[in-house]
């Protein structure tokens, strides 16, 4: 498409001090106020210092904090009211993990998967929480600033803290690092020996800095004569049309043996089983197995050798190996025993669990890499791999038919099927595809057509 550019208008990642309610979620990103309850002694090092994780928790390591004022106030726990303090808190709480019962897979794992976050809704039932109040644990103490003091047991106290919170509040841990001025551009704070990044905007040549979240290019006065006005906060976008690639049309693929698979790839693997399943396969559809090293799913595997070893103490006379187009959408790499996630991927997000080779599994004596896929659509049969030369001819037409029948089990789409005349994608009986005219050149266009090029009118061609 071609981009014109206007300048820019960009948001936070969360809004400052947003107050939420008890059982409210946090959104990844956000910025909410919390508490912290602490000594008067911890108060003033906190101040001085910045947090520190806890080293030990419910949730592990961290910062431990809560939405919930009343039971910042209970902490510490056994200490008498005349040493307790209540921070007022502004924390960035990055991407979020909610932890909602014990024995939770992630319970003390959430950092090492990509979280920063953990948070226990109030009421969970987990028997850590006696009070069923809030809870929240912060894995970097740099996301947690102190914005005020909520509560000192007298005014004395507070008056010292507040003052100590002036002193220190461009310190690591407390919302920076280091003495700051503002930048002259972008309005925001910039710490000594890092300086604001500024230059010319290659459209308009005004002065700017990269990180304003605002710029709008001043009109130019060759396209005010022809009445063309830069949009405000936006970018201009004359409309050409579009091309996108879906995650099915992408190449089937051959990885090597270590190489981990890639989110919403679509690869070649196998599938080894008797003779009488394979027919069944082909004619209904994968099911999920029941049980497995890694829970419910269709096992998979992108090494043939493998899968050819299939149905264990069969012998090689009832052995069919199906070759397969897997769309294996979002991954997770499972490589040790007792994996947190061995069992809960699924739950998880993840669309497919890929054991890697040679990770030393005992559930993989082989150690040849592995596959499970939890939902059978994902599966598609290409081909037969492998067969005994009597019925190789059979399974291999048996396919084809599956194949050229857009109806059938192995086409993933059920019932009877037809085929869209624009955007030439299979489409269901009573769910037919969204076709309208282009909103660019008024052309008879469907939504799900992954590639259109507007025919410009012949005024615009001459």
């Amino acid at each position: 498409m071609s981009v014109q550019f206007s300048g820019w208008e960009v948001v936070d990642d969360g809004a400052s001090g947003v107050e939420l309610e008890a059982s409210q979620r946090p959104r990844n990103r956000g910025v909410y106020t919390m508490y912290h309850g602490t000594s008067v002694a911890s108060a003033r090092l906190i101040l001085a210092n910045g947090f520190k994780p806890s080293s030990t928790g419910m949730l592990g390591m961290g910062v431990y904090v809560s939405r919930n004022i009343k039971k910042a106030a209970h902490y510490p726990l056994n200490s008498s009211i005349t040493d307790r303090v209540v921070f007022v808190l502004h924390v960035r709480v990055g991407r979020v993990k909610r932890i909602d019962k014990d024995n939770h897979p992630m319970q003390y794992t959430w950092h090492t998967n990509g979280y920063d976050t953990a948070w226990v809704p109030p009421n969970c039932g987990m028997t850590s929480v006696r009070s069923g109040l809030e809870e929240d644990c912060v894995f970097d103490p740099k996301r947690v600033t102190v914005a005020r003091i909520a509560k000192a047991p007298n005014a004395t106290i507070q008056k010292e803290l507040q003052q100590l919170l002036s002193k220190t509040s461009g310190k690591p841990g407390l919302g920076g690092a280091g003495a700051a001025d503002v930048c002259s551009l972008c309005k925001r704070k910039t710490q000594q020996g890092s300086p604001h990044i500024k230059q010319q905007c290659w459209e308009c040549g005004q002065n700017i800095c990269l990180l304003m979240s605002k710029h709008v290019c001043p009109a130019k006065p060759w396209l005010l004569l022809l009445n063309i006005i830069p949009c405000q906060n936006k970018m201009s976008l004359p409309f050409f049309g579009w091309e996108v690639t879906y995650d099915d049309d992408s190449p089937r693929v051959e990885l090597g043996e270590s190489q981990e698979p890639k989110d919403r790839g679509v690869y070649t693997m196998y599938h080894g089983t008797s003779e009488a399943n394979a027919r069944n396969i082909i004619a209904n559809g994968f099911q999920q197995s029941s049980g497995g090293m890694l829970g419910n799913g269709v096992y998979v595997s992108r090494d043939k050798n493998k899968a050819d070893r299939y149905p264990l103490k069969s012998p090689p006379s009832d052995r069919v190996v199906l070759k397969l187009s897997v769309r294996v959408g979002r991954v997770k790499r499972i490589d040790k025993d007792n994996h947190p996630m061995q069992y809960t991927w699924s739950t998880q997000g993840y669309d497919t669990a890929w054991v890697p080779p040679n990770c030393g599994m005992l559930a993989v004596p082989s150690g040849l890499e592995e596959d499970c896929v939890f939902d059978p659509k994902r599966v598609t049969v290409m081909g037969i791999g492998k067969a005994p030369d009597a019925i190789l001819t059979e399974l291999k037409q048996l396919v084809a038919n599956s194949l050229r029948n857009p109806g059938s089990a192995t086409s993933h789409l059920g019932g009877a099927v037809v085929v869209c005349s624009l955007c030439k994608r299979k489409t269901q009986q009573g769910s037919p595809h969204i076709k309208q005219p282009c909103w660019g050149c008024g052309q008879n266009i469907c939504t799900l057509m992954s590639k259109h090029v507007c025919v410009r009118p012949a005024s615009e061609t001459e």
